[in-house]
């Protein structure tokens, strides 16, 4: 099972990156955490973020929640801590063919796109993440 601590500090050196050269071995930490061990961040941690950390921070949830590795219960709560962080009214950021419609609608001029062939094989249900951790359901979403 992976420290939160270490989470915390990895995911706030993403963070702090705006998803841009971005440390590849932080970003596949988190990801593992969220997937594989029902990690979701404290509001309370993300609240002393700087704004732009902030958006990263909230993006990252929204948009990991969108894969099917996640049970129902799981999936609610990133969802529901992502929603406490989007702003009411983003910095508006011209659309880019290549940038991820989600990053945009968070205000970000970059997003998880170059760094999807890091934590794509992670996704599956049947990767061997060895954790104490136990999921609260078996009800995949999506």
């Amino acid at each position: 099972m992976l420290k939160h601590q270490k989470v915390y500090s990895a995911l706030s050196r993403v963070a702090k990156t705006g998803l841009l050269n971005t440390p590849v071995d932080d970003l596949v930490m988190v990801v593992l955490a969220v997937w594989h061990e029902g990690f979701v961040p404290e509001v309370s941690w993300a609240n002393k973020l700087d704004p732009q950390s902030k958006l990263v921070v909230g993006y990252m949830a929204e948009f990991l929640a969108g894969f099917n590795v996640l049970c129902t219960e799981e999936r609610s709560k990133l969802l529901e801590f992502s929603a406490k962080l989007k702003p009411l009214h983003p910095t508006c950021v011209d659309p880019d063919n290549y940038r991820d419609e989600l990053a945009t609608e968070w205000g970000l001029e970059h997003d998880l796109a170059a760094y999807f062939e890091y934590f794509s094989h992670f996704q599956t249900r049947h990767y061997g993440h060895h954790s104490k951790y136990k999921r609260p359901s078996s009800n995949f979403a999506l």
